[in-house]
């Protein structure tokens, strides 16, 4: 993989973060459920909770990263298997 899995923090979730994107997941949720857009208040805690999220996704993908495979068996006489490995680094910045 050319680039590692970034988690991102809730005071700098960066463009290319699970963070960013679990916060315009939830901003375009609310927009179609409520009608109106992400209310303000509370985007401190809600930053948190998505950062921890994230967090919690990458390092269990991370740690479980050898059991992220698949391998497809070919038919009697084709050569060989074929398999597909998740391999990724995780980079998480303080």
């Amino acid at each position: 993989m050319a680039n590692p899995l970034r988690a991102g923090n809730h005071t700098s979730i960066g463009n290319d973060t699970m963070t960013a994107y679990i916060e315009t997941a939830m901003r375009e949720q609310w927009q179609l459920a409520r009608g109106e857009p992400l209310p303000t208040q509370g985007a401190e805690d809600r930053r948190i909770l998505f950062a921890a999220i994230a967090q919690g996704v990458l390092r269990y993908l991370y740690v479980h990263r050898d059991d992220l495979v698949s391998t497809l068996q070919q038919a009697e006489g084709l050569a060989g298997d074929h398999r597909h490995d998740a391999a990724f680094d995780l980079v998480e910045k303080p």
